[in-house]
């Protein structure tokens, strides 16, 4: 009977570590929404190539986009020309509409409805409109149209599947050329600039926890991304991975591709692969995370790590961090334009940046106010940077790359004041050392935006009040005489619901009449409103 036992005993052991084997051979990597240039580096949407790939959940429609902080290196532009912002719908409806009309003439729409429940099976369908055109100044006018159908079907058989469909219709004009000359006189349709993107996405994953305590997914991503100068990039991206939980403590493999294959006159590819294997553990109130980021791109080989050390001092009030992290940063067609929908409609050349990052911070909750700061050395290779092509009349933008060493400060925060008063902010400034540039330009140093929201008369009124600041980017002096480029945007908002169902909205933007020079030669707007009517169902 002994013997049995033992045998029993060495078989069960050898079943243990070959399920083991098998689970440490898979793998992948934000890319930042890759550039992330937008580049924002994404989280980001991370092979790190960036903006890393974001998992298609449920989610409850929303009016207001929370405040978030950027990516240290690519810093999207705080806003855009005639902003809007959305406000939370309540969760007990399935349905919003919110349309309006602003100056300059600005028509907007933002509809969707969720058919089914956030718990069970859904799909959610929306599709939103903003346009601006300022007859003040010839050319100066944007469209951004876009349409998403997504599900989730949850299967009795432990496991779900997630999907979406989306279409992006953008058109920005090249206004960017000087205005007093007589002799340039161009028509809508001489500075068109069309920018069309289609995604597809499909995840399967576990919906239940297995006996075994092991979570799953696999996930695939395609896009197509294209302009009306005959400029074609396709996009395939793989996310494959594994989580094992020993007790509170879990073991995660992941591994992944990100594809791109850019046409021109001339076909470009850039070609990611990465495996991420991490483990944490630790108590309550130590917690270690030890991982490496292997990753591959055109047959070179990286190796990055992936460690962080938190340590709670007081609960959830008090937290100290610190740790190393890196990764390959995807500079193509579609994550550029979508930091400067300005660019040439030939790249010259697509890259990764390859970053570290060596940081340390704090975070925690205090009388309802969550807060974080971090500061952080970040050294890149191929740091994406924008440069004037002055091919055609007007200004469009290339791209050059540097070798730079970063410094940087982030903070932010998000919470209650008092009852029914709300205030978020963040701040993130850059130190950028660079080997052959002597700016790092078109990169932001500094940004910084706060503000509030008060729920008046039965949370029937929401009273906002924001404030956007940017310093002057960079820029090579080219023909035109040097312009502000200071970014101090105040706005003020208001939404009220007449009814249970239906309210009106008043959005002020940009007080100040700051015109904000993100890109050379290209102004942004001045004081724009909107007003209209929303609807919940």
């Amino acid at each position: 009977m002994l013997r049995q036992k033992i045998v029993v005993i060495v078989i069960a052991i050898g079943s243990v570590i070959q399920v083991q084997g098998q689970d440490l051979q898979t793998e992948t990597v934000e890319v930042v929404k890759n550039f992330e240039a937008r580049l924002a580096d994404a989280n980001k949407q991370r092979l790190e190539p960036e903006p890393e790939v974001k998992e298609v959940t449920n989610q409850k429609f929303e009016y207001n986009i929370e405040e978030k902080l950027m990516e240290v290196e690519y810093l999207a532009p705080t806003i855009r020309p005639v902003g809007i912002s959305t406000e939370k719908l309540d969760p007990g409806y399935n349905g919003f509409a919110k349309a309006g009309f602003g100056y300059p003439i600005s028509p907007y729409l933002d509809a969707g409805y969720l058919f089914g429940s956030e718990s069970s099976s859904n799909v959610l369908a929306r599709i939103t409109h903003h346009s601006a055109n300022d007859k003040n100044y010839a050319n100066q006018r944007f469209s951004d149209n876009d349409a998403l159908l997504k599900g989730t079907l949850q299967t009795n058989r432990g496991f779900a599947l997630d999907g979406y469909a989306a279409v992006s219709v953008d058109n920005y004009a090249f206004y960017g050329y000087d205005h007093e000359d007589t002799t340039n006189q161009f028509t809508a349709e001489d500075v068109k600039n069309k920018l069309n993107l289609f995604e597809l996405g499909l995840k399967i994953y576990n919906s239940n926890e297995s006996d075994a305590k092991i979570n799953y997914w696999a996930g695939i991503d395609v896009y197509r991304f294209a302009n009306n100068f005959a400029t074609r990039e396709t996009g395939l991206n793989l996310d494959l991975g594994l989580t094992k939980w020993f007790g509170d403590n879990p073991l995660t493999v992941a591994l992944g591709t990100d594809l791109t294959r850019l046409k021109d006159t001339t076909i470009q590819k850039l070609n990611n692969f990465y495996v991420n294997p991490t483990f944490s553990f630790g108590t309550s109130s130590l917690r270690f995370k030890m991982g490496a980021r292997l990753a591959s791109s055109n047959e070179e080989y990286f190796i990055y790590p992936d460690v962080e050390l938190l340590l709670s001092l007081a609960g959830n009030g008090l937290s100290l961090f610190a740790g190393a992290d890196g990764g390959l940063r995807k500079n193509n067609f579609k994550i550029l334009s979508a930091y400067n929908p300005f660019l040439v409609s030939e790249l010259t050349d697509i890259r990764n940046s390859q970053y570290y990052d060596f940081y340390a911070g704090v975070k925690g909750r205090v009388a309802g106010i969550e807060y974080s700061a971090q500061a952080g050395y970040k050294p890149t290779n191929d740091l994406a940077l924008f440069e004037v092509n002055q091919d055609k009349p007007w200004n469009r933008f290339d791209v050059l790359y540097d070798t730079a060493n970063i410094i940087y400060i982030q903070a932010s925060l998000k919470g209650n004041i008092v009852e029914n008063l709300d205030i978020s902010g963040s701040i993130v400034h850059n130190i950028y050392d660079l080997n052959n540039e002597e700016k790092a330009w078109y990169l932001p140093q500094f940004q910084g935006n706060v503000g509030l929201s008060y729920l008046a008369i039965d949370q029937k009124l929401r009273l906002k009040a924001e404030v956007y600041v940017n310093n002057a980017v960079p820029f090579k002096e080219l023909d035109f005489p040097k312009e502000p480029n200071l970014l101090l945007d105040v706005s003020l908002g208001a939404d009220f619901f007449l009814t249970e169902n239906f309210g009106l909205f008043m959005h002020l933007n940009n007080l100040s009449t700051n015109q904000y020079r993100r890109w050379y030669g290209y102004p942004g707007f001045g004081l724009n409103v909107l007003g209209g009517l929303t609807a919940r169902f």
